[in-house]
């Protein structure tokens, strides 16, 4: 009893110890430029958060202090074109 205890809590744990960029959610119209984009840059560094999770007038900061992320990180810094999708699609689906 005790060995699948600790057998149960040892799932548990390396369950808990994925990657964020690994946990799948459902952004809203998944196969848009905009979802993609949110997979392609997001995912570098943490799982794409829901359009939800900020309203309309705060994804442009949050936008701004992402890219000043990837730039201390030296990933691929997102384009003008790129980043207007992305904040058209935020800003979208964003909350109220």
């Amino acid at each position: 009893m005790i060995r699948l205890l600790v057998v149960l809590l040892g799932l548990l744990v390396a369950g808990c110890e994925l990657p964020q960029s690994e946990t799948r959610i459902s952004l809203p119209e998944p196969d848009s430029q905009g979802a993609q984009m949110m997979r392609k840059f997001c995912s570098d560094c943490h799982a794409p958060p829901s359009p939800l999770v900020h309203s309309a007038k705060e994804w442009p900061n949050v936008i701004y202090r992402m890219q000043e992320r990837r730039r201390m990180k030296a990933y691929e810094m997102i384009g003008e074109p790129e980043r207007t999708i992305l904040l058209d699609y935020l800003q979208k689906f964003s909350k109220s």
